[in-house]
């Protein structure tokens, strides 16, 4: 394995799953699949972004939600060996890069005409979206084979094995990825926390009163993968001195705390926790992504704080909780209380959209043609 100046060849595993698996033979000859989108927020081990204890092995504990927003894709088995694909141009990259990897990974040598799209306009914004076209595409051919790969094996293999479109022909260039989306994607649940190696810690059902509202800003248009990348690696300083300067929400927090209460569907744990990690005594987002996104003029400590102090003053910080999806932009709360946080939020909708979005309760949906 080789990873020179942060790229390494399409196709290329990195990180094979410890299994083997025989000669299948598939279920069907088309498959469509439409699974979610994801936001989330990292609690512990930022460090790991910046030192992985192996090539694309990120082991940060992340929080993860399940929206209504859409990713699709359209699989069938060719004659041949060929990989068709019909997607964007800043998608067509990774699409060939999970066929292979899957095709590896399943021991099959047959050929696929794919195509996939995100249903929505938000790319590189803190939705998961490459993630969630390489979900959808390798869950539409797992379809195929029978299911031979579990939601686990694969949240693993895709994590673990993770690219994004780069200028450099026929490489991807190295980003992180948690498995959140993926375990998102695939198994039908509105609250995934991740934890580990790719691993699954906890899935939730959270109640239907609650809603994601987003924002998002007006002045930045869908951003390019190479763009995206260029301003996480720009953030690196910052990585590396979360969990010493500005505090970390420890594992054994997650643990003892946070996914216990989760489990008898107490949100107010996590919620305080998500909500001090992001503007609280913890203080890291206010740190890192204006580092990050200073160039963009948009996320700087008062501007922040102005939309923390909005919401708080008036919701409960047990009840609702405030974050900066991913790479962002995206803005993320969290409420039962939508109504009341828009309004609260209505001074920002020159610069602003700001939606409200249901969270996601069941599994991804496919259709198996024979």
């Amino acid at each position: 394995m080789n990873i020179k100046n942060n790229y390494y060849k399409v196709g290329h595993l990195l990180n094979p799953l410890d299994i083997k698996i025989d000669s299948i033979v598939p279920k069907g000859k088309r498959c469509k699949i439409i699974v979610p989108a994801r936001v989330d927020t990292f609690l512990c081990h930022h460090h790991y972004f910046v030192y992985p204890p192996r090539p694309q092995v990120y082991p940060v504990n992340s929080i993860n939600f399940s929206l209504c927003k859409f990713t699709k894709a359209d699989v069938s088995i060719r004659n041949d060996k060929k990989i068709i694909i019909d997607a964007s141009n800043n998608h067509k990259t990774i699409i060939e890069h999970v066929v292979k990897i899957i095709q590896k990974t399943l021991n099959i040598e047959m050929g696929f005409n794919v195509s996939a799209r995100n249903l929505h306009e938000i790319s590189h914004g803190g939705l998961g979206s490459s993630a969630a076209i390489m979900s959808a595409v390798a869950q539409a051919i797992n379809i195929l084979m029978g299911n031979a790969l579990s939601i686990s094996q694969m949240t693993k293999l895709l994590a673990q094995n993770y690219g994004e479109e780069t200028t450099k022909k026929g490489f991807l260039s190295t980003m992180a990825s948690i498995g959140g989306a993926t375990a998102v994607a695939l198994s039908g649940h509105s609250l995934v926390i991740i934890g580990g190696e790719a691993e699954i810690r906890c899935l939730n059902q959270i109640p239907k009163e609650y809603c994601a509202v987003l924002l998002y800003p007006k002045n930045m248009k869908s951003i390019s993968g190479v763009t995206d990348i260029r301003l996480y690696r720009k953030g690196f300083p910052l990585f590396k001195n979360m969990s010493t300067e500005w505090g970390d929400i420890k594992e054994n927090m997650l643990k003892t705390k946070i996914i216990p209460a989760v489990k008898k569907n107490d949100y107010s744990v996590l919620f305080k926790a998500i909500n001090m990690y992001t503007i609280g005594a913890y203080g890291d987002i206010p740190q890192y992504f204006k580092y990050r996104w200073a160039s963009h003029n948009i996320f700087f400590d008062s501007f922040i704080y102005s939309i923390f102090s909005k919401l708080f003053g008036s919701l409960k910080i047990d009840e609702n909780c405030f974050f900066v999806s991913s790479g962002g932009p995206l803005i993320v709360i969290i409420t039962k209380h939508y109504k009341k946080a828009v309004y609260l939020l209505g001074y920002l909708k020159k610069d602003f959209i700001i939606n409200k979005v249901s969270l996601y309760k069941r599994s991804s949906n496919f259709q198996l043609l024979r």
